[in-house]
């Protein structure tokens, strides 16, 4: 489906800052479900306009869905510095207030999917938001960080990896099910290592499959 992109200027929930965005949707499919997307470490490179993001971004607004990518502080043109995962997370959350409250979605729900680091704190700042009807987390990384928050999450959880990947091990998938509350999948990409150069594609099309069980969009089809 044709879509537009749109530079966006959102708050984060804390500390008054401003941060930079892009939003997508198409204008003849509105209202529609909106999509948060959160990129990988803002000090390791990652930002809005990373392969995996990229991915994500335009494969929900080919889909029809309204999406929202941004800058965590301190990346690009969002003010402010790195916020050691608690600043990120709030962040998040102005996000997710964001987009929620934009007449393109007005009120039909919305996803957070987040790559990396963007998965820990997308996932720990939209666990406990009734707005959200599912989460994604593209390699998240459960060898450097905890992902306990995640059992008590009220909706499902969808994971991707590759098999390559040191910072997402394999070896983790049937214990992180198992401790979901509301149920979820986890899909392996065989090849890919945590910078899936090469799987864009997939990615986009796992993430935009699983979305449209609990948030369809017009664009998707059944």
């Amino acid at each position: 489906m044709p879509y537009e992109i749109r530079k966006m200027t959102f708050p984060s929930a804390s500390g008054g800052l401003l941060l930079e965005g892009k939003m997508a949707w198409d204008p003849g499919n509105l209202p529609a479900p909106g999509i948060v997307v959160c990129h990988p470490h803002p000090l390791y490179g990652g930002s809005m306009e990373n392969n995996v993001v990229s991915a994500l971004f335009d494969s929900f607004a080919r889909a029809g869905y309204v999406v929202l990518a941004f800058h965590f502080r301190g990346v690009g043109r969002s003010q402010g510095r790195y916020g050691e995962g608690e600043g990120e997370r709030a962040d998040v959350a102005g996000a997710i207030d964001f987009l929620g409250k934009r007449q393109e979605t007005s009120g039909s729900g919305l996803a957070l999917w987040g790559y990396s680091f963007g998965a820990w704190v997308g996932l720990r700042a939209a666990v406990g938001d009734g707005r959200i009807r599912c989460l994604g987390a593209v390699a998240p990384p459960l060898s450097l960080y905890s992902f306990d928050f995640a059992w008590s999450c009220p909706f499902p959880v969808y994971v991707l990896s590759g098999d390559r990947d040191p910072f997402c091990p394999v070896d983790s998938r049937e214990s992180f099910l198992s401790n979901l509350g509301a149920g979820g999948s986890w899909q392996i990409l065989p090849g890919a290592d945590h910078f899936f150069w090469g799987f864009e594609e997939e990615i986009g099309r796992f993430a935009v499959e699983v979305s449209s069980r609990h948030l369809p969009a017009r664009g998707v089809e059944g």
